[in-house]
């Protein structure tokens, strides 16, 4: 892929909503990419790597193993970012993530990113507001299923 073509990948990703196609072209400069095969980890929970991924293509299964079981939290598809918490607050990851077919990624480094701060404010906060919006559609979805599932077992055991 070009940088044309990682440009339009991101302006067509949940991190490009809001940028421009010349701040998606400059957040193309700092990309480079990463190729998976099926069943490959992209990253373990507990690790800290400092990137944040967007799938180019293929599929990433989000969850942690519990001994021979992979326990899966979320199947994320093209356009999805991953490892956006450990992005922007610098802890570990709290889950891990791997490929659940050949998948490729375009990976964004935080310290390219705060250099790229210097150069283009505005466009990294279009980004960051991006990753946040994307979070508070996370959570607004698992208290969903939480007062789904609340609902469930009071119904079928103190009802």
């Amino acid at each position: 892929m070009g940088m044309q073509a990682d440009a339009e990948l991101i302006r067509n990703s949940v991190l490009g909503q809001d940028l421009s196609e010349q701040e998606a072209q400059l957040l193309a400069t700092i990309t480079r990419h990463r190729r998976l095969a099926a069943d490959e980890l992209l990253y373990e929970a507990d690790t800290q790597d400092n990137n944040l991924y967007v799938i180019a293509s293929g599929k990433i299964s989000v969850g942690h193993q519990k001994g021979d079981r992979w326990e899966e939290i979320a199947t994320l598809k093209e356009g999805a970012m991953v490892g956006e918490m450990s992005f922007v607050d610098g802890n570990p990851h709290t889950l891990s993530a791997r490929a659940l077919k050949p998948t490729e990624v375009l990976v964004i480094n935080r310290d390219e990113f705060e250099e790229l701060v210097e150069r283009s404010p505005m466009t990294c906060y279009h980004i960051m507001r991006a990753i946040i919006r994307n979070g508070h559609r996370l959570q607004k979805e698992m208290n969903a299923r939480f007062i789904e599932m609340t609902r469930f077992i009071q119904n079928q055991y103190m009802g």
